[in-house]
């Protein structure tokens, strides 16, 4: 019996599940613990076997631009009181791929978080921004997996590290510092941030790539098996805060060129703040927005923003569609 928690697995409540889905789940897991106890050589051909349960052949992708996210609601005081009300919803792209959203009556950043399982050990990008959520986040993670867990971050402010207490000191939990001197020490980076770094999940190989400009730890993650390049705060359907403008130049040049050789499904940042008319952003601390932009941009966007940043020789708000660059002091 699968034990309950705040969470939605896409529409449905995690405890709906369909015994399928935990069939296949029995199976991963099954597969994971022998790639434990085998030698490496006898590991790779399991790993990829895994990989192929794991990375959409034994189901189909998720439409990302069709999902209907939690988006708060009009009360939100009443709505955290109701029987039905969930901090995180869950969307499992692929079984081994997945992402969860914060419920904007939680907090209004309502971020999104991302979970990639390899062979070997999981990387978790985010924490959200409760202390509670955390917890829940925490309790959902061990759901899905007992693999080792290296818990990272799109970069350091609050709203993204919040649920760091939760997986602080846990058994089979590294947790990675913020700042980008305790980024680059924990993951070898040798030119910062000129060069990319790898984190190898086993038979699932992260690119990791500085990015600063929103802050001095940003980081931009490509997984191969989803395809997936995650933004956080760098790139999403909202308003782009530009904190060092020169360092952003750089960055988002770094990584135009950089996903140039890359095949990329989706763009995915950590919020949504747009609504689905271009150049209509929600204000500020909104915690209800039943017409939000879909979270997923694409390679385009990101040469989009390129090309504009190049063409402005001053920091200069500037609403592009499905983003603003919004420089700040």
């Amino acid at each position: 019996m699968l034990k309950t928690y705040p969470i939605l697995v896409g529409g449905e409540p995690i405890w709906q599940q369909n015994k399928t889905a935990q069939k296949e789940l029995s199976m991963i897991h099954t597969i994971n613990n022998k790639l434990q106890s085998l030698s490496v050589a006898r590991c790779s051909s399991l790993a990829f076997t895994l990989l192929l349960l794991q990375g959409g052949h034994a189901q189909a992708d998720t439409d990302l631009t069709s999902v209907s996210w939690i988006h708060g609601a009009q009360n939100c005081e009443t709505a955290r009181t109701e029987p039905g009300y969930v901090q995180w919803q869950e969307v499992r792209y692929q079984s081994n791929t997945i992402i969860f959203r914060q419920n904007k009556c939680s907090n209004y950043e309502a971020p999104f978080v991302y979970l990639f399982i390899g062979a070997q050990r999981s990387l978790l990008i985010d924490t959200g921004a409760t202390e509670e959520g955390g917890a829940s986040l925490l309790a959902a993670i061990r759901e899905i997996t007992d693999l080792p867990l290296i818990v990272a971050h799109s970069h350091g402010h609050g709203d993204h590290i919040k649920g760091d207490g939760a997986f602080s000191g846990q058994e089979g939990t590294s947790l990675v510092g913020v700042g980008a001197d305790a980024v680059q020490s924990f993951f070898g980076f040798d030119n910062w941030p000129q060069e990319q770094a790898e984190l190898e999940l086993g038979g699932r190989t992260i690119s990791l790539l500085p990015t600063p400009g929103h802050t001095d730890d940003d980081l931009a993650y490509y997984d191969p098996v989803s395809q997936f390049v995650v933004t956080g705060d760098t790139l999403y359907p909202g308003r782009l805060y530009v904190r060092n403008w020169s360092a952003y130049r750089a960055s988002i040049a770094r990584l135009n060129a950089w996903i140039q050789e890359k095949s990329v499904s989706y763009v995915l940042g950590t919020h949504i703040e747009m609504t689905a008319d271009a150049n209509v952003d929600y204000p500020i601390r909104t915690t209800y927005q039943p017409d939000e932009r879909s979270l997923p941009l694409a390679p385009s966007d990101i040469l989009k923003l390129h090309e504009t940043l190049m063409s402005l020789e001053e920091p200069e708000r500037t609403y592009l569609g499905s983003f603003v660059i919004w420089p700040v002091n």
